[in-house]
């Protein structure tokens, strides 16, 4: 596996299968703004149940002031699950969409995806608990280390990144590996991707470090338009008269449509790049992925 096969199989899927992924981050896209709409919706409501009960200076008022406010806590804990679980959907649609072990479908990838959001959600929980677990164990070595002196500080920092970016390179088809094997189980998935990358890391990160320089001068030319146009709030007269309006105006709709562009080629390009890493990967063992876990 080399860096120049995964990045050409990245574009190459993007190029191929462009309207399926852009349907699939679309369709994503209408279901997260239905889901803000219902949520702003249910925070009105339950504000104004609140409201409606305060002024009336007795128990009852306190108590529906409470019980709004707990209503309001629930409708946002829901949202933020709701939210998250729309955005687990979406990254395993497309990385089923964009996986070059199979060719599904635009309605089997969008059901992957759903059929893999629990599972993600969950593998995210086990992620972050993990997280902060090392985030302990480095403060304590950390807090240590400044007792140690400057020297010991940049050991430490020399020592504790190439790691933290190397289990970052070994989970990359982390997510693929939960909607193209379909294992469900986090830590099951954990070891299967532990598995997959062995003595690929660092074809891993020079590939996604390329990534990255790409998408950065992809984000320059997405937004260059508006840098002409964004200048003109900068200068002296920007609010001297009407005739900086109308250039403020299209730099802010432009910089819009900059962000949107960029939002979805991140999308498309990031889910797509795993999908490609976990291919490849499975192809070098030489094992699919349904016959391994089916």
């Amino acid at each position: 596996m080399g860096v120049g096969q995964i990045i050409s199989g990245t574009f190459g899927i993007v190029k191929t299968r462009f309207g399926s992924l852009l349907g699939l981050w679309a369709t994503y896209f209408g279901i997260t703004i239905a889901v803000s709409i219902v949520m702003f919706v249910a925070i009105g409501a339950a504000g104004v149940a609140s409201f409606a009960t305060m002024g009336r200076g007795d128990d009852l008022s306190a108590n529906g002031a409470f019980a709004g406010g707990v209503a309001m806590m629930l409708v946002l804990i829901v949202f933020y699950l709701g939210y998250l679980l729309v955005a687990m959907a979406q990254y395993a649609s497309l990385i089923s969409m964009a996986s070059p072990v199979d060719r599904p479908t635009f309605g089997d990838a969008l059901g992957a995806g759903w059929r893999a959001a629990p599972a993600l959600l969950l593998l995210m929980v086990v992620l972050i608990i993990g997280y902060l677990a090392l985030a302990l164990v480095f403060g304590v070595i950390s807090a240590a280390a400044v007792a140690l002196g400057d020297v010991t500080r940049t050991i430490l920092a020399l020592v504790l990144v190439p790691v933290l970016i190397g289990v970052g390179c070994r989970l990359a088809p982390l997510f693929a590996v939960v909607t193209v094997d379909r294992v469900r189980n986090p830590f099951t998935a954990i070891g299967r991707s532990w598995q997959l990358t062995r003595g690929h890391a660092l074809t891993i990160f020079l590939a996604s470090l390329v990534l990255v320089v790409i998408l950065v001068v992809v984000c320059g030319v997405a937004f260059l338009p508006s840098f002409g146009l964004l200048r003109s709030l900068a200068g002296p007269a920007s609010f001297a008269g009407t005739d900086a309006v109308a250039p403020a105006i299209g730099g802010f709709v432009l910089f819009g449509l900059g962000m949107l562009v960029v939002s979805v080629l991140f999308n498309l390009l990031y889910c797509s790049f795993m999908a490609v890493v976990h291919g490849t990967l499975t192809d070098a063992a030489g094992e699919g992925a349904a016959e391994a876990f089916a």
